[in-house]
């Protein structure tokens, strides 16, 4: 997870604007949930790969799906 500073305040060494891991912050021995409650981080989105499935149908002799 990651997270980016929107205070004007300097976490782990990073100004506003800038982002940090959650290794860093555990690092640093803060805590995510502290600072997000406190308005001086928030969660980013994280780029992961969404895969899709299309459904596999199974045909009968007859023509008919199951």
């Amino acid at each position: 997870m990651s997270y980016m500073i929107i205070s004007s305040k300097t976490v782990c060494g990073k100004t506003k604007g800038d982002t940090l891991t959650n290794e860093e912050l555990q690092d640093a021995g803060v805590s995510a949930e502290t600072l997000i409650a406190g308005n001086h981080i928030k969660a980013t989105a994280t780029n992961t790969e969404t895969k899709v499935v299309q459904s596999i149908k199974q045909e009968t002799k007859e023509g008919a799906t199951a």
